[in-house]
């Protein structure tokens, strides 16, 4: 009876092993094909009709060329929350980027590195902030890296390196499009923005163009009287007519004038104002001051601390070209900043 038994459970087991064995193959084969179909309905409505895809069992392999950064990120965030995907290889290939860009900002107070901008691929990020971090110990760093194709030749070493650079610097900003690199910024020492400048020339010699705006403060005086100088004489800040009332339009000259000013915290600026000659001697003279003071009060509103500024009237007295035509006239209605040293 035992005996009857045992080969009655042997026959079930056997039959149930040749079952699997018909119908395994048959599901192998039938799961890639319903995950390619499920996941390509989904690139389709999507509007992904450029992905290919490839399946093996339950991993997934897309390849083709994106037209942008964010449609590859979204082809891959699809695949991956697809029901059955286990693992989504990512042979799409980059967008080529133009112009090829990288912005990075140094906050030495804050400990901050902000970075911004392309690299030409994952391993070269990784490789890239590698290096960042262990140069950067106690910083935040920030990283706002996409992937794509079309850098200039040695890219990824000028990265790393002006990264690194920055250390030399109180706060800066480079930015780089293509081969032109810009320092902006400040430093303790004109001698470290010339190390700065050094460090880069080699690669100056292969074709990138290397600027430096950079502030150094033993020489801060002389550079913001300069900026200043340069951005008022071909900017200027308006005012209603005969009144000290400030047009809404000199808003963004306001700013940069504070932004330069930023750059010689130390120092006290004087702001004059001047007139042409028509009218009243001593009411252009009141006029100008008026005027003076009302760009005071609107540096001051933007940040600029009130007891560094001094507002200065100058009337008619001072003219830059002759009073004459209605153009000499204009260009004497203005208001000017001079640099007073520490």
């Amino acid at each position: 009876m035992k005996s009857k038994l045992f080969y009655t459970q042997l026959f079930g087991l056997l039959s149930l092993l040749v079952i699997l064995l018909v119908t395994i193959p048959i599901y192998t084969d039938k799961i890639p094909k319903e995950l390619k179909k499920e996941v390509w309905q989904k690139l389709k409505k999507n509007g992904l009709n450029w992905v290919a895809i490839r399946v093996e069992g339950r991993d997934i392999t897309l390849s083709g060329i994106a037209p942008s950064i964010p449609l590859h990120n979204k082809a891959i965030n699809i695949v991956k929350h697809s029901l059955g995907v286990r693992l989504v290889h990512d042979k799409i290939s980059p967008t080529v980027i133009t112009p090829y860009s990288m912005t990075i900002k140094y906050k030495q107070k804050e400990k901050k590195l902000i970075f911004n901008g392309y690299m030409p691929s994952k391993k070269s990020i990784e490789n890239l902030f590698v290096e960042v971090i262990k140069n950067y110990p106690s910083f935040k760093i920030v990283k706002q890296i996409d992937v794509g194709a079309g850098e200039p030749k040695e890219w990824k070493s000028l990265i790393l390196v002006v990264s690194l650079l920055m250390k030399k610097l109180d706060l800066g900003v480079v930015h780089i499009i293509d081969k032109e690199v810009v320092f902006s910024g400040k430093c303790q020492t004109s001698q470290q923005e010339s190390e700065i400048l050094l460090y880069l020339k080699e690669y100056k010699n292969i074709g990138f163009t290397i600027k430096s705006r950079v502030v150094a403060m033993d020489e801060a005086t002389k550079i913001c009287q300069k900026r200043f100088k340069e951005l008022l004489s071909t900017n200027r800040i308006e005012f209603r007519a005969g009144k000290s009332i400030v047009k809404s339009s000199s808003e963004a000259l306001l700013q940069e004038l504070v932004d330069i000013s930023a750059l010689c915290p130390n120092v006290k600026l004087k702001i004059i104002g001047h007139t042409d000659s028509r009218g009243d001697n001593l009411k252009n003279k009141e006029l100008s001051e008026s005027r003076a003071k009302a760009v005071v009060a609107k540096l001051f509103q933007l940040g600029i601390p009130l007891e560094q500024m001094i507002a200065i009237g100058k009337g008619e007295s001072e003219p830059l070209v002759s009073n004459e035509t209605k153009e000499g006239r204009a260009k004497n209605r203005r208001i000017e900043f001079k640099v007073i040293g520490e």
